[in-house]
């Protein structure tokens, strides 16, 4: 059996106040085109379908067209929600859907009875294949959920779901998965349009999807494996800012036969414009010359070199040949020596709760109190469970 495994859509996303609709809409089209020459059995998107909690209506359509597209090539489906999705409407309607080969699970809400994840079951000439669609979640709701187990990190929240689910790893099984899965202490690739991930702090050990054959991943945009080969991000299907400049964009393509064997590839996606950072002075960028091997369609980031301010240069750079300029920084005397206020390595190491510490501690000359820490550290719970 053959499925796509796609994540990180990001449907509706601007990047610098740029729209990126249209550049969805064509990689969208070109998914489908790999679908019918590769001819899958069923596509799965690992999470992070839209890029806000309330997508736009646009955004809606698109993913609606995306979807009917795939539907009539007797596709199945499997969605899950992400970070930055609301569980709620990515799941709305999802009972009906169910009816179209369209499999979407539910919001996991500690509030409502114990969840359990039930896993979607195809059959093959190899026998049955369980499909596990797992959600965003945050611990806190797992807690709520199983109030007699001990959770007490992401992983923990986890290994609870999967042991309720009571996964048979004699079976064939398939993880779908939207979280920040890291191996043994040993982070993936990240780049700036992700969420930032402080000290680990919610991290899950791939280790507790040992019975699966394959683990469906969302969350980052580099497509990568994680502790196995077959514990993989997708990454999304276009570039998101200049720090994923080097990547390479794809549709991994998964085949399971029989227990055991597992093979994926990778299929290579060409978006019609690329993100490109161009450093020089603002002379040379300019020049003809320099831009005759350029698109103008092409995203921008640039980098002056000059020494002194140049008079309205994002203005003239995007009148002369850069229209698509999203980005203009100065690389010079000045910007070297000037003295910003930023965060440094070892800040980044920390929980937010020790950061919130030490500026507590430089605004006040005192450090904060047991009331005041266990206070802090309540609501940066209740602020990390919106997921936002």
């Amino acid at each position: 059996m053959k499925f796509f495994h796609l994540a990180d859509l990001h449907l509706g996303k601007r990047v610098n106040g740029f729209p990126m609709l249209e550049d969805q809409k064509e990689i969208l089209e070109q998914i489908v085109g790999l679908a019918d020459r590769e001819k899958p059995d069923g596509v799965i998107i690992a999470g992070d379908v839209y890029d806000k909690s309330i997508p736009s209506v646009e955004a809606v359509n698109l993913m609606d067209d995306f979807l009917v597209d795939l539907v009539k090539r007797n596709l199945q489906i499997f969605i899950i929600s992400g970070n930055h999705d609301s569980a709620e409407r990515v799941s709305y309607g999802g009972r009906v859907m169910e009816q179209s080969g369209i499999h979407i699970f539910p919001r996991i809400s500690g509030g409502q009875h114990t969840p359990v994840i039930r896993p979607v079951c195809l059959e093959d000439a190899y026998g049955p294949l369980n499909i596990y669609l797992i959600p965003y979640i945050h611990p806190s709701v797992v807690r709520e959920a199983y109030p007699e187990e001990k959770i007490t990190d992401w992983t923990q929240a986890m290994d609870v779901l999967i042991r309720n689910a009571q996964v048979d790893p004699a079976a064939r099984n398939i993880a779908v998965c939207h979280q920040y899965v890291t191996a043994s202490g040993t982070r993936p690739e990240e780049c700036d349009s992700e969420q930032k991930h402080i000290g680990g702090l919610d991290n899950v050990d791939y280790s507790v999807f040992d019975a699966f054959d394959y683990v469906a991943l969302g969350h980052l945009h580099g497509p990568q494996r994680i502790g196995r080969d077959m514990v993989r991000y997708a990454g999304s299907p276009l570039k998101y800012s200049f720090s994923e400049e080097k990547h390479k964009k794809s549709v991994t393509l998964l085949e399971i036969k029989e227990k055991g064997h597992v093979e994926y590839s990778l299929l290579p996606l060409a978006a019609a414009r690329d993100f490109k950072t161009l450093r020089g002075t603002f002379s040379t960028l300019m020049s003809p010359g320099f831009t005759a091997s350029l698109s103008a369609e092409d995203y921008y980031r640039i980098i002056l070199t000059d020494e002194q301010d140049i008079d309205q240069a994002l203005a003239r750079l995007r009148r002369f040949f850069y229209k698509n300029l999203m980005d203009l920084e100065y690389d010079n005397t000045r910007t070297r020596t000037r003295s910003d206020i930023d965060a440094g390595e070892e800040t980044l190491e920390k929980e937010p709760i020790e950061i919130l510490q030490e500026l507590f501690l430089k605004q006040n000359g005192s450090a904060m109190n047991e009331y005041q820490t266990q206070l802090a550290s309540r609501l940066i719970e209740e602020i990390w469970r919106e997921d936002l």
